[in-house]
């Protein structure tokens, strides 16, 4: 996503590193009530607990209408699936709400196997995704 889509937030960047120095950068970023998070590289065991703690840290500091913007991220891997439940089940008792948008085909077809599409809603692009989420709060 370009800086011209993000047309009211600010970037954050966001970065965890583990004790062997491995880490996932995630933007984040917020366009009012709507935290866009964007981690890059691939969501598998080792670093689907940087993206659980950012989400986590994030909630735990009141956001609660979220957008996971995986267009960098080529792949998912199940323990990055239960990072994304943990923090929907999270979000829930405020009414917030997570989505997800810029999925490549491999991380829709594992969405799709795991029944997690109809859990989250899919959005093309961030853009729209922050859009929709901004509707929500109506």
């Amino acid at each position: 996503m370009s800086d011209n889509d993000r047309s009211k937030g600010d970037l954050v960047s966001y970065l965890i590193r583990d004790e062997m120095g491995d880490c996932m950068p995630i933007d984040i970023w917020y366009d009012g009530n709507v935290w866009v998070f964007r981690p890059f590289g691939k969501i598998d065991t080792g670093h689907a607990v940087d993206l659980d703690a950012a989400l986590t840290e994030g909630i735990g500091q009141g956001m609660r209408l979220i957008v996971i913007d995986m267009t960098d991220s080529p792949y998912i891997a199940s323990s990055g699936l239960r990072a994304l439940l943990k923090a929907a089940k999270a979000v829930k008792p405020d009414n917030g709400r997570i989505s997800v948008c810029g999925l490549n085909d491999v991380v829709h077809e594992v969405l799709q196997v795991s029944g997690l599409l109809r859990i989250f809603p899919v959005y093309p692009t961030a853009k729209e995704a922050v859009a929709a989420m901004k509707n929500i709060e109506k």
